[in-house]
């Protein structure tokens, strides 16, 4: 067993964030931007970039714009930023916000702008954010917004974890199918479906907005489910500084650090698929690959189908790790029987403990304390459902920790690679070069590039294929208000039954949704 002599993973040494630069074409007059243009420039200078840590002046032997007059510098000369926080009434929100107070200094940041339209909830939330800030003794500025607008305006980066309709809708999404004998989960279900329904125009008007008030921003979409919305931020809003975070990936590394008795960086996985739809086909220690010993071993591992959904015998036929949520799709009627066993369905169990959060809160003179013990209760459940891993984190820290690599590195404190949602690029083949995948990604200055996952096998394939063929009918569905695409789409659904079975949800949604399908013509 592997659980002692593996080093740890060098990152590479973090990019040059003082110069950028802009590439002449055909070293004539008129500049070439290798990426797209950028705000921060005064009025009449030149688009910028950095390459590889130097600019195009050093590698062409130069030192400035006057010895070489096909380049421009850009000196950064930022002293502070401000972070936008969109759906600040969220119970993730605190753990942002802490997330965000321990690099306050590394980052230059002065200023975290929340708003959110639930006015109960948001007050709430600001007692815990209020008591953290007061706790790290720290003179950052949290400001509350009323609009959109006002809280993104002049923003360097906007986290956005919404729920549109808040938790009832939630509940809604996955009742109204489990009626039907369809599993609703939140994400790949029909829940997931209805959800980006509703999630899909909010997040376009968003951009239209930031692009007025902070086009340069960097927008990291926490929003679920979050492969779908950031393909429609790519497809039909297009804006690609955007980036969705999901912590499965991640988590899967942090499992099998824990079983290995090793650190989550001394391990490289080789991760690909799609939002809540991938899979790990090399596990790397000291650049070999051992995964075939993780797979001959875990049978050996006590509780290794609580942790995971997946019995070592199916992971060890399958000859990857799967994500959790493949549990949906491999095991179609086990899943839905286990959901229908439990009674309360994970959406009424939110809405319930958050519910309650809200009225505790109002109530208390701890609010730390109040809100530690809400994530302990909701810990089991979601650990129970989507996790099922050995970690010690509380809900909502997996994805606060891989937002706060991403922003690192956009804001070029350091290169990093991360799975994180992004444009293909050509990473996964037979994939469009703009449908939005999960991979592992080279982050840094304000740059996201996909590293190519190579040759993968044709079962997993397929079922990304038909993923992603469902999910960019759903968001073109969306963009149309068009409600006979929007049925076809839900029947491309793996886990739709039939085009008849789509149609009666879709009309069911729309009869008990009413608001978000009124305009489905």
């Amino acid at each position: 067993m592997l659980v002692a002599g593996l080093s740890s993973f060098i990152r590479p040494p973090s990019l040059s964030t003082s110069l950028s630069v802009a590439i002449m074409d055909d070293l004539s007059n008129t500049p070439k931007n290798v990426d797209h243009p950028d705000p921060l420039l005064d009025k009449g200078r030149w688009p910028a970039r950095t390459f590889m840590g130097r600019t195009a002046c050093h590698i062409a032997g130069q030192k400035t714009p006057a010895d070489a007059p096909w380049c421009a510098v850009l000196h950064r000369l930022e002293a502070t930023m401000k972070v936008s926080i969109i759906g600040g009434g969220g119970t993730r929100v605190p753990i942002l916000v802490g997330a965000l107070l321990d690099l306050q200094e590394r980052l230059s940041l002065t200023e975290i702008s929340l708003t959110d339209p639930d006015g109960e909830r948001f007050a709430a939330m600001d007692k815990i954010v209020s008591a953290i800030v007061k706790d790290r003794n720290s003179t950052i500025d949290i400001s509350h917004a009323d609009t959109f607008r006002e809280c993104v305006t002049r923003a360097s980066f906007v986290i956005a974890a919404i729920r549109v309709g808040g938790d009832h809708m939630r509940t809604l999404d996955e009742r109204i199918p489990l009626s039907m004998d369809v599993l609703g989960q939140e994400t790949v279900g029909a829940g997931g479906f209805a959800m980006a329904v509703r999630t899909i125009p909010v997040v376009l008007d968003m951009l239209n907005e930031l692009r007025e008030v902070a086009p340069d921003a960097w927008f990291i979409n926490l929003t679920n489910p979050s492969g779908i919305i950031t393909q429609a931020m790519v497809s039909h809003g297009g804006f690609h500084n955007v980036v969705g975070i999901c912590d499965a990936p991640t988590s899967i590394g942090i499992l099998l650090a824990y079983l290995l008795k090793v650190q989550p960086e001394d391990l490289v996985l080789d991760y690909y698929g799609l939002n809540h739809c991938g899979f790990v086909k090399s596990v790397y220690a000291l650049g070999h690959d051992v995964l075939p010993q993780i797979l001959s071993m875990i049978d050996q591992v006590p509780d290794f189908e609580v942790m995971t959904h997946f019995s070592p015998a199916f992971v060890q036929r399958l000859g990857k790790l799967p994500n959790g949520y493949i549990w949906y799709y491999a095991f179609k009627r086990e899943s839905l029987a286990a959901v229908k066993a439990a009674g309360e369905t994970r959406g009424e169990e939110v809405e319930r403990l958050n519910a309650q959060l809200v009225v505790d809160l109002m109530a208390t003179s701890d609010p730390l304390a109040t809100y530690q013990a809400y994530l302990g209760k909701r810990e089991d459940g979601h650990l129970a459902e989507e996790y099922r891993t050995a970690m010690s984190l509380k809900s909502g820290e997996g994805y606060s920790a891989v937002a706060m690599d991403v922003l690192l590195g956009l804001a070029g404190k350091g290169q990093s690679v991360v799975p994180v949602n992004v444009m293909n690029r050509g990473a996964i083949a037979g994939l469009a070069l703009d449908d939005v995948v999960e991979v592992p990604s080279l982050i840094t200055e304000r740059l996201i590039r996909p590293l190519a996952v190579g040759p993968i096998d044709r079962e997993s394939q397929l079922l990304i294929e038909q993923v992603k063929l469902y999910e960019r009918s759903l968001v073109d569905a969306v963009a149309y208000r068009d409600l006979g695409a929007l049925i076809e789409a839900l029947a491309l659904n793996p886990l739709v039954p039939s085009p008849a079975v789509a149609r009666d949800l879709v009309l069911a949604f729309k009869e008990q949704e009413a608001p978000y399908f009124d305009s489905f013509k």
